[in-house]
């Protein structure tokens, strides 16, 4: 059992977090804003429903209270997001003040970011990066979840980033998906869940005190190419539909220029992540002290298959043709 406090379980993978680890038989906390708490009531009712203990305070509180918090926990789990991932860096503090010599920090990074650098999406990766130095150089024990691409996010849109929890389109000559580059380069995409329950398994977990745990899966290292003729051939299969997306091919030049013109940081950070998955790849080598997550857990957790998440996405399709 252990004991870990979560910051951001609120939030979309914070709270799955937060109860994965109940469900583990851990002892959960939560670190939750009084205007979170107020604004999000079915939500934290939620985490008390399942047993998570709420204590308010947010990362800009006192040092000295976030510390006191950090001295009775084995393992802090950040899974914030936006501006606040910079302010992960007053938690770094109170970890330094605290001097707690068994915690374990898990920052908030459950993305390609140990696999493919900073310069790929700097607006994003930055703030992350600024958090790693800081934990490293403050000496505090830490571990960084390399997640990849999330299914939602990546899956739904056969590899374009954009679509989250959409329908991928039906298979005709009218509708079009855009691949980019040749469309054959290989990332990594995971469902939320095992994303999720893998960072609960390295909860406490000495094999992964100061280095990356990488979760990367070999049947769900794909290309869009690969995305997208899993998605035909299940249409055919199971509803008898054999026609073909029509390509819309999108190259590395035109992409470059898509993210020159970009006003927007949050457009331009999607554009660039865009690249890093689709052209670049993200399957770079692993550092020869790094773990995955499917090796070094075989039997604690079965993850699902890109191909069987997009089982599911039939469902939802079905389900929009009987609505039509």
């Amino acid at each position: 059992m252990v004991k870990v406090l979560i910051v951001g379980a609120t939030g979309f993978l914070g709270n799955m977090i937060a109860k994965e680890a109940v469900k583990k038989r851990h002892e959960v906390t939560a670190l939750v804003s009084s205007e979170s708490q107020s604004k999000k009531k079915e939500i934290v009712q939620g985490l008390k429903d399942v047993g998570v203990r709420i204590v308010t305070g947010h990362l800009e509180s006192p040092i000295d209270l976030l510390a006191d918090l950090l001295k009775t926990h084995h393992t802090v789990v950040s899974a914030v997001n936006g501006p606040a991932l910079l302010l992960q860096l007053n938690l770094v503090e109170a970890a330094k003040k605290a001097a707690n010599p068994t915690l374990q920090f898990i920052p908030s990074e459950f993305s390609a970011f140990g696999a493919v650098g900073e310069e790929s999406a700097p607006l994003l990766y930055g703030a992350k990066a600024q958090v790693r130095k800081a934990l490293e150089a403050n000496r505090i024990r830490y571990t960084y979840i390399v997640a990849y691409g999330l299914a939602s996010y990546w899956a739904n849109g056969l590899g374009e980033l954009g679509q989250r929890n959409r329908v991928p389109p039906a298979p005709t000559g009218q509708n079009k998906v855009s691949y980019y580059g040749s469309g054959r380069t290989k990332f990594c995409i995971n469902l939320e869940q095992d994303v999720v329950a893998y960072t609960v398994r390295a909860l406490g977990c000495g094999h992964v005190i100061n280095k990356q745990l990488h979760i990367r899966p070999k049947l769900n290292q794909l290309s869009q190419h690969d995305l997208i003729y899993i998605w035909e051939d299940k249409i055919f299969r199971q509803l008898c539909i054999g026609n073909r997306l029509a390509r819309q091919p999108i190259s590395e030049a035109e992409l470059d220029a898509q993210i020159a013109d970009a006003k927007d940081d949050i457009k331009r950070t999607h554009l660039q992540l865009q690249k890093s998955f689709t052209i670049s790849g993200t399957l770079t080598p692993m550092g020869i002290h790094d773990y995955e997550a499917t090796t070094l857990y075989p039997e604690d957790h079965h993850y699902t298959p890109i191909a069987k998440y997009m089982n599911d996405l039939i469902h939802d399709f079905k389900s929009q043709l009987s609505e039509e």
